[in-house]
């Protein structure tokens, strides 16, 4: 993955890029809002890493432009000023995760191995948070429960919930297949749309992160494999062909999410 730093302290800057780089990732650094611009869009970079406490609170600036706002690559913003207002303001700018500097090496490698696992799986457009599809239930003041659209380690989809407006903040409890108790997560709603109502999470632990990275990067797992099955038989790829069977593992891939499987679906007429 290509990565961009964005952040004024040029030591620490380099501090990540060394990490970044053993990791086999490549790293950009630029220490102005302008320059980060100028890579954004003559780059194409997989993800950013924004320091907001550049000077005068510039990556607020980044974060509101246009080029960011229109961007599909995945912003995380880093901050000595850890407030929960300052958190709340750049995810509803936009940003992937909000973290505290300086951020865990295990956090960013936990981070990094996520959006990897994303961005080699999407051919062509891609949305800038990754999510997978699963209908984990999700209860809200423990008495109302939310089916839950799609999840990823950053947040979380729902349907819409009409007497929520952007920016509400909600204490939210759902379980994971793992044999752990569920997951209790604040979470802020920063977009409401035809598609439902996404919610940022907060204050996530590193524990807590590292069990929805686990969780998400297993379900990507499978319905790559799922959809790989189903090229396999419809194609006769070291199996014979069969059309109904490559039918039956591309329609589990794309309940899971999979757009290339929706493709597939499509291309042979067998969408539902």
């Amino acid at each position: 993955m290509k990565l961009l730093i964005v952040g004024q302290d040029e030591r620490l800057g380099e501090v990540y890029s060394t990490f970044i780089r053993d990791l086999a990732h490549e790293a950009i650094l630029v220490t102005t809002v302008g320059a980060a611009l100028r890579e954004l869009e003559a780059h194409a970079p997989d993800a950013v890493i924004l320091d907001v406490d550049l000077p005068g609170r510039a990556g607020l600036v980044f974060l509101e432009s246009e080029q960011a706002r229109w961007s599909t690559v995945p912003l995380i913003a880093v901050s000595e000023t850890a407030t929960e207002t300052l958190a709340l303001q750049c995810l509803k700018l936009g940003a992937l995760d909000f973290l505290a500097k300086p951020v865990p090496f295990e956090r960013l490698r936990s981070l990094l191995s996520f959006l990897e696992v994303h961005t080699l799986q999407v051919d062509g457009p891609r949305r800038r948070v990754p999510r997978v599809a699963v209908p984990v239930p999700l209860t809200f003041r423990y008495e109302v429960e939310w089916p839950a659209i799609d999840l990823s380690p950053f947040g979380v989809r729902v349907s819409r919930q009409a007497w929520l407006q952007p920016g509400a903040t909600v204490a939210l409890s759902f379980p994971l297949p793992d044999g752990k108790p569920p997951l209790q997560v604040k979470a802020v709603l920063v977009r409401a749309d035809a598609e439902g109502h996404l919610f940022s999470f907060v204050d996530l632990s590193e524990a807590e992160f590292r069990r929805l990275v686990d969780f998400c990067k297993g379900i990507a797992s499978d319905r790559m494999a799922m959809f790989r099955l189903g090229l396999a038989y419809e194609f006769g790829k070291g199996v014979a062909r069969d059309r109904p069977e490559a039918l039956n593992w591309y329609q589990k891939s794309a309940a899971l999410g999979l757009e290339q499987a929706r493709r597939r679906l499509r291309a042979l007429g067998e969408e539902q």
